[in-house]
């Protein structure tokens, strides 16, 4: 089976090579867990490697979300044009329509026409609330089924951005639910970005791939790095978490004991 890697370093082993070609997978978490930048990091290392990538944002305008990726060496004009951008808010202040399926029929339009000139193999869309509030669905589940299923007649590897609020669908081992409106069951692939405090270090970005279509994976949660690109280190369990801690007590211990002697 063919993949598409995502160059984050302990991801792609944990996919067994990466993202299965032609797979939808979501990519969702609260505000604030870094999806935007995985994705659009995912996109750039594959445009680096001759892969070509479209990213459509309807969050944000090109210029902020470049200023952004700038700021995380993420440098666009480095990819030799493997990487387009659609800037569907700038798009819609240019081309002003009403509110709803106008929008949609929109997005549709530019995705297909710049598919035509720009055979783009990997699209990312962020994010489907926000497609779908510019869009106005009424039945965001079925609207987000036919939407697929349009997407797939695209023939390329789709990366779907979603909003979890940082409130609520929470249970003991994170959500038990990765969506709103059920979005999650569509999906081939969903990839959980979570926060999570911890006592050693505070506040740490989390990543789990909840599930991948074609891919025996670990199902657990792993830290999330940012150091001249992203990388995944296994989250430390409760028993490894506890041992490393009473390691240090007893360290502290013997080092008090010494003293004294």
């Amino acid at each position: 089976m063919r993949r598409i890697p995502t160059y984050v370093d302990g991801l792609d082993q944990l996919l067994q090579g990466g993202i299965p070609v032609g797979n939808s997978v979501l990519v969702t978490g609260a505000p604030g867990t870094m999806k935007t930048s995985i994705a659009y990091y995912v996109m750039y290392r594959n445009a680096l490697h001759g892969e070509p990538g479209l990213f459509v944002s309807l969050k944000q305008r090109r210029e902020s979300l470049l200023h952004h990726m700038q700021g995380l060496g993420l440098q666009c004009e480095k990819t030799a044009g493997y990487l387009s951008i659609l800037d569907l808010p700038g798009l819609l202040a240019k081309f002003p329509v009403d509110r709803g399926r106008p929008c949609l029929s929109l997005f549709k339009l530019f995705a297909l026409s710049i598919k035509r000139s720009f055979d783009y193999h990997l699209l990312v869309v962020d994010s489907l609330g926000a497609l779908g509030t510019i869009a106005m669905f009424r039945d965001f589940r079925r609207e987000v089924f036919n939407l697929l299923r349009w997407l797939r007649s695209l023939d390329c590897t789709l990366i779907m951005l979603s909003d979890l609020p940082s409130a609520g669908h929470t249970g003991s081992d994170g959500p038990t639910a990765f969506s709103e409106h059920g979005e999650e069951y569509l999906a081939d692939g969903i990839i959980h970005l979570r926060t999570s405090e911890r006592e050693d270090i505070g506040t740490q970005r989390q990543l789990r791939v909840v599930k991948m279509r074609g891919t025996r994976h670990d199902l657990g949660y792993h830290d999330l790095l940012f150091d001249n690109g992203f990388k995944l280190i296994r989250t430390p369990t409760m028993a490894r978490s506890f041992s490393a801690r009473f390691s240090r007590l007893a360290r502290s211990g013997e080092s008090e004991e010494r003293e004294v002697t």
